[in-house]
């Protein structure tokens, strides 16, 4: 199911964005993902708050609950899409039936050289040669760890980890692994590098992959948020979706 460019991902429970220039996908908490569910629903009719209270019972949920929930979905959707959900004053809230549509992909335009993926790539390089030139250490309270290269399995790629410290190198190392399985496992992996950067909270995760083979033109960028500290939305379908496998 789609709200314009967005899919709502039902098992997953997470909104997915991908364009030729960007990929994000937002986690869903229960009330989110109640809300989108609902909206979908009653597409162009209001929807009101006791209704959306309601279905989650026997759990509690406040009024107050239900429009945090929207106003993180709407924030996701950014300023160009927020409209999509209206905020109909002691009513509810209404997604709007022109929201309809299907993120589609020129698999043409992807192959080509954005200005945002060429500064994201020039600024990882930038990122990576710091470490090595400043010796891993910038002050006395921060302090980063070297960038460890693991060779995925049956490809010459390379799965590189990027932590903010020793302690989250502890925390997420025996994830990184797993994901280098889990790469290991693609029909086809389409990236030479893949950076996986963990958040130190571990809520969010981010992705950085290119090719050396076009001089490193060829990036995509995707930010996960909302994980909770839990990696199990990485599989095999959601590699595929979010364009790291074929």
């Amino acid at each position: 199911m789609y709200i314009g460019p967005y899919r709502f991902d039902v098992e997953l429970r997470e909104l997915i964005f991908i364009s030729p220039e960007k990929a994000s996908t937002f986690k869903l908490s229960n009330i989110e993902f109640l809300v989108i569910e609902q909206l979908l629903a009653s597409r162009g009719q209001v929807v009101s708050i006791e209704s959306m209270c309601d279905k989650l019972l026997p759990a509690v949920v406040r009024h107050h609950e239900i429009a945090n929930a929207v106003n993180n979905i709407r924030r996701f959707l950014g300023a160009e899409h927020a409209a999509w959900i209206e905020v109909i004053a002691k009513q509810g809230y209404l997604l709007h039936v022109s929201a309809k549509g299907k993120s589609k992909l020129n698999r043409a335009v992807l192959q080509g050289i954005s200005i945002k993926n060429y500064l994201l790539c020039l600024t990882l390089g930038i990122f990576l040669l710091t470490f090595l030139a400043m010796n891993l250490t910038t002050t006395s309270d921060i302090r980063l760890s070297m960038p460890d290269k693991i060779t995925i399995a049956g490809t010459q790629s390379k799965l590189v980890p990027i932590y903010e410290s020793d302690e989250d190198k502890q925390n997420y190392q025996s994830r990184v692994k797993e994901l280098a399985q889990q790469l290991a496992s693609c029909d086809k992996l389409k990236w030479q590098r893949v950076y996986v950067a963990p958040s130190d909270d571990g809520d969010r995760v981010q992705f950085v992959m290119n090719n050396f083979a076009d001089d490193g033109k060829n990036c995509r960028n995707l930010k996960v948020l909302n994980v909770a500290n839990d990696w199990h939305f990485i599989d095999a379908t959601w590699l595929k979706e979010a364009g790291i496998c074929e």
